[in-house]
């Protein structure tokens, strides 16, 4: 007999769930606007029914969700979510759990996108894994040794507010110098603008690096430079065997072919070490399912 698991990816603007079975076999897959503007009701509301429309009138044994921030059980708050103030308000999972037949596992969405990449592309292969998002924010999660490492505030991996330059650029954290400043979708634009006069998407600040066009080439440059050595400092701490990109940025090709010879060279320690910098395999369907392979460790049916 068949088992039933829901994954909830919550984004600042959709929601999407997946069904799967016991076997990660997806079997349906939904998405919604999930309407922050219209309040906290609003959202829980989104998410339930797309809940019950993706199941489909099957069992389901556990639902996990994927959140953009990191959510405390203790205060029923999600905390680091600045791009959606409202999901930073207190009670919103606790409405959501009310609302379910199930049980409900929350985790922050990069360490759903750690999980769904690792068993997509690493496992096997490395068992120490850095996986970051680069879109609208930085976020990023870790897994070491074969599991995932949320650490006891569930905070671990947050490398896009580590600074590299504690005197640098403001992030929307509150503080200086975070990578997310530097490197994030967003951030690139603003960057960019200060030496061109002109706001710009990432993928046209792209084209423009690719013609030539100095204030580009300074941008990307630059960002090479960060990132290598933002990633390195992650390595040299944790020994990590690969860093995984994902999120909207992570498209950029350039990210591939400079960061890791660059990385290779800021290595501390045992000599010829190379880390891969792959891209992510499942596109936007990472966060979803990783939610949804939450939900399947509850029903002991993975482990992680």
């Amino acid at each position: 007999m068949s088992r039933y698991a829901v994954g909830i990816d919550l984004g600042g603007t959709k929601v999407e769930a997946c069904l799967v079975d016991e076997t990660r076999r997806v079997l349906a897959r939904k998405r919604r606007p999930s309407e922050p503007g219209l309040g906290r009701e609003r959202v829980v509301a989104n998410i339930l029914g797309l809940v019950a429309e993706t199941a489909g009138g099957a069992r389901v044994e556990a639902v996990g969700l994927g959140t953009p921030g990191t959510y405390s059980a203790a205060d029923d708050i999600m905390y680091g979510a600045p791009h959606t103030p409202l999901y930073e308000k207190p009670g919103l999972v606790s409405l959501l759990r009310s609302g379910l037949a199930a049980p409900l596992v929350v985790e922050n969405d990069a360490n759903c996108l750690a999980l769904a990449e690792f068993f997509a592309q690493c496992h096997g292969r490395y068992s120490s894994v850095l996986a970051v998002i680069l879109g609208t924010g930085m976020g990023a999660g870790l897994i070491l040794d074969n599991r995932l490492h949320r650490g006891p505030h569930g905070n671990a991996g947050e490398i896009g507010h580590t600074s590299i330059a504690i005197d640098g650029r403001p992030c929307e954290c509150g503080r200086h110098g975070c990578g997310e400043a530097y490197l994030s979708g967003p951030s690139l634009g603003r960057r960019y603008a200060e030496l061109a006069g002109e706001t710009l998407t990432p993928d046209r600040i792209y084209a423009r690096y690719e013609a030539g066009e100095p204030s580009a080439l300074r941008v990307f440059d630059d960002s090479v430079r960060i990132m290598a050595e933002l990633f390195a400092n992650c390595v040299n701490a944790l020994d990590l065997e690969a860093v995984v990109l994902g999120g909207g940025v992570s498209n950029l090709p350039l990210w591939y072919e400079r960061v890791p010879p660059l990385l290779a060279g800021a290595l501390f320690g045992t000599p010829g070490r190379t880390v891969p910098v792959l891209k992510a395999v499942l596109g936007d369907s990472a966060g979803v399912l990783g939610a949804a392979y939450l939900a399947l460790r509850e029903m002991r049916l993975m482990t992680f």
